[in-house]
């Protein structure tokens, strides 16, 4: 009944997304849909296709990490997330719950800001395997640190990947890697989308910076 419930509920993605408006955060919506748009038909991906892939992810954590807007953002949200703790054990604790109260309106924020439904999918879907981590506050510290190992690990990657070999298991381990990346990605546009959107309640901007931040640490952790 549980699994036909999230079913349903993520269905509700298959309808036209709105229109989508240009955000602060467009560079990094733009990269986290091209790496989410990343299927298993191309888990051949070749060297060469896996270092533009970790350029262009390395340059959008390079500004991410200068933005001046996200930081007052993580900030913001962080503060916020104080007052929102009931909310976030409930949704820990109830998938049906989470579908309903949370779901739903984070997708059409996510839409809106620009990424795509497809994106949308596969955001909420990690989200609701990362549930626990909103049974404990964020700590913007560790946050940041794994933003920059995230980061670290990318751009490292962006210079040597190009001499990594072309056999099966080479390939595998980059198709690997890239998808690893998503899903650090996923989390920062979640973080991000929450910090700008004035129409969401205060309990799912919250929970979705909980659940953002807890996406970079699985997507390092690895």
């Amino acid at each position: 009944m549980t699994s036909h419930r999230f079913l349903a509920a993520f269905a509700l993605l298959a309808v036209a997304a709105p229109s989508t408006a240009q955000t602060k955060y467009t560079y990094l919506h733009q990269t986290t849909n091209e790496i989410l748009q990343i299927q298993r038909s191309t888990m051949k991906m070749t060297a060469a296709d896996a270092v533009g892939i970790a350029t262009r992810v390395c340059r959008t954590l390079e500004i991410l990490r200068k933005d001046e807007n996200f930081a007052r953002d993580v900030n913001n949200l962080a503060r916020a997330s104080t007052d929102q703790a009931s909310f976030h054990r409930q949704l820990a604790d109830d998938l049906v719950f989470f579908l309903d109260a949370f779901a739903t309106e984070e997708s059409e924020a996510l839409w809106k800001a620009g990424l795509s439904q497809n994106a949308a999918l596969q955001m909420m879907a990690a989200a609701s395997t990362l549930r626990a981590a909103l049974r404990q506050p964020t700590k913007v510290d560790e946050l940041w640190r794994n933003i920059d190992k995230l980061r670290g690990e990318v751009c490292s990657a962006a210079k040597t990947m190009d001499k990594a070999g072309e056999d099966e298991r080479s390939k595998q381990h980059r198709w690997r890697l890239v998808r690893r990346w998503g899903l650090g990605l996923s989390g920062l546009s979640m973080i991000a989308v929450d910090g700008l959107s004035a129409t969401l309640t205060a309990g799912v901007s919250t929970a979705s910076f909980a659940l953002g931040g807890a996406a970079v640490g699985a997507a390092i952790g690895q």
